[in-house]
């Protein structure tokens, strides 16, 4: 099972100061965040088991292959949350 690293990610999305809400369904990992334009999109869309970053209904979406709820707990941890 290929997951990103949860420190790439957040890094991607403008840091952990930027993330003001994280929750994830069964494909994605969904991301408030306090500045979209922050988001290294490219970069975060090249990561390892990321198929596509989607912005939908005022969040960021990063769908992974696989291993959503492990990297979801991974990134959560890096947050402190």
């Amino acid at each position: 099972m290929t997951t990103p690293d949860p420190r790439d990610v957040l890094a991607f999305v403008g840091g952990a100061d930027n993330v003001a809400a994280l929750t994830h369904c069964w494909a994605r990992l969904r991301f408030t965040l306090r500045d979209d334009a922050a988001v290294d999109e490219p970069a975060l869309t090249a990561l390892p088991g990321v198929v596509m970053v989607i912005h939908q209904g005022g969040e960021l979406h990063v769908a992974l292959r696989s291993g959503v709820a492990q990297a979801h707990d991974a990134v959560a941890a890096l947050l402190g949350t």
